[in-house]
């Protein structure tokens, strides 16, 4: 994805780990795409695009508009998902471009069949709306700039901290972290998971401090837009609840341990 304007701080780490996530997802579909060139156009619809159809960029470059007002392009390896109003979006090509079209209710079946892989489409999912995020910023004068955040934590940093309300759910998409109550290491936390959801969902105090073991990248997704997420795409819970019940096998490993 290439923004046609500069975007906010995190965007090009974001990119790289947007491609990379695609890349690992493709590579793991039962599915084989149907395979669409489009010449230089300045509409992509009348040559084939279609609307009930994820496209993943194979070559060339692509951009998108809203009310004919030029975005963003797609690049090389980005998913384009598709969008829920498609009547005022609109695609270019200024060149050749190569797409491989995956039918997206069959694409999403195929996700939701394997936990790995819809643990990866929540990935792709909190990550993508991240960079829409950035690019809404950088459309808006600099004053009333609004953008969740994107940190980083270096080793021994608190990324949540136990009691302390829960605004925002975390995506952890680089390094590792301990999970502490009262103190006391209760399990671990990797590349990929969410963080804080339980809190969120809940609308209770943090239960627990998460600390980075290593140097840890996050996306920091406000509650609700959070909330949102997850009514818009139900898909998430799957992976949501992927995590909660491995977190909670660990935590009962620990006590077993503190017991004996």
């Amino acid at each position: 994805m290439i923004s046609l304007a500069e975007a906010s701080g995190g965007f090009p780490a974001l990119i790289r780990m947007y491609k990379r996530l695609v890349n690992e997802l493709i590579s793991q579909l039962p599915l084989h795409p149907d395979i669409l060139s489009l010449p230089p156009t300045e509409d992509a619809e009348r040559h084939g695009m279609d609307s009930d159809t994820t496209y993943l960029v194979k070559g060339g470059m692509l951009g998108m508009r809203c009310h004919e007002r030029r975005l963003f392009t797609w690049d090389e390896g980005d998913l384009i998902l598709p969008d829920a109003c498609a009547d005022d979006i609109g695609y270019y090509a200024e060149g050749a471009v190569l797409l491989a079209g995956y039918p997206t209710v069959e694409l999403v079946k195929a996700v939701l069949s394997r936990p790995e892989l819809a643990r990866l489409w929540t990935r792709i999912l909190t990550t993508h709306q991240a960079l829409l995020i950035r690019l809404l910023a950088s459309q808006m004068p600099e004053d009333n700039h609004a953008t969740p955040g994107f940190d980083y934590f270096e080793a021994g940093a608190t990324i949540i901290r136990q009691g302390e309300t829960a605004d925002y759910v975390f995506s952890l998409f680089e390094g590792e972290a301990d999970v502490l109550v009262d103190d006391v290491v209760v399990g671990h936390v990797g590349e990929g998971e969410v963080l804080g959801a339980i809190a969120v969902l809940t609308q209770s105090p943090r239960n627990a401090t998460v600390r980075a073991r290593s140097r840890c990248s996050v996306v920091k997704v406000p509650k609700h837009q959070f909330k949102n997420l997850i009514r818009s795409n139900p898909g998430m819970i799957h992976g949501l609840l992927t995590d909660m019940a491995r977190q909670i096998t660990q935590l009962n490993s620990q006590v077993v341990q503190l017991s004996a």
